[in-house]
């Protein structure tokens, strides 16, 4: 099983809405303080590239699965004054 850490939202958030087979856990990482997506999965390489061939992936489900890992960040940071 492959593992990558990402701390943009949008690409854990793009892999959520198009339906890839991935764990996705945000955490918070303990040096930096910065929240982070452990994305964990098959094939995580190839998921990205897809991504950055502009596939078609619905605008309300991305929209929707970015608002959740948004909502993440700011409860691992413990509201917006972490």
């Amino acid at each position: 099983m492959e593992k990558r850490i990402y701390s943009d939202a949008a690409i854990p958030a793009f892999f959520e809405a198009s339906g890839k087979p991935f764990t996705i856990i945000p955490q918070r990482n303990a040096e930096t303080g910065q929240v982070e997506f452990l994305v964990q999965g098959e094939d995580i390489d190839s998921a990205l590239q897809e991504l950055y061939s502009n596939p078609q992936v619905g605008v309300l489900d991305f929209l929707k699965s970015l608002k959740g890992f948004r909502s993440s960040i700011f409860a691992l940071k413990g509201g917006r004054n972490g």
